[in-house]
């Protein structure tokens, strides 16, 4: 089981998140404790090389597998709406 860590600029993010979504976020963070590898991995762009999560279609939550034991919270940021 992977221990979660977060960048500063992460855990700054995290005051634009309400209530429920910050809920989804630390549930989601639950499954990724387990399996780090679980969700898709970006291949260009600025976080290239980052995995990353979708929370309540609003938010990308970007991190990386560091080692067996240890996942770091990049970043969380907002989705752009596309129509």
């Amino acid at each position: 089981m992977a221990q979660i860590r977060w960048t500063e600029e992460a855990v700054r993010a995290l005051e634009a998140l309400n209530v429920r979504d910050l809920d989804a976020l630390f549930e989601r963070l639950e499954l990724v404790e387990q399996f780090p590898t679980m969700y898709p991995q970006r291949q260009r762009g600025r976080f290239a090389g980052l995995r990353y999560l979708v929370i309540s279609k609003r938010w990308l939550v970007y991190y990386r597998v560091a080692s067996a034991e240890a996942v770091v919270i990049f970043d969380v940021v907002p989705a752009l709406g596309r129509s």
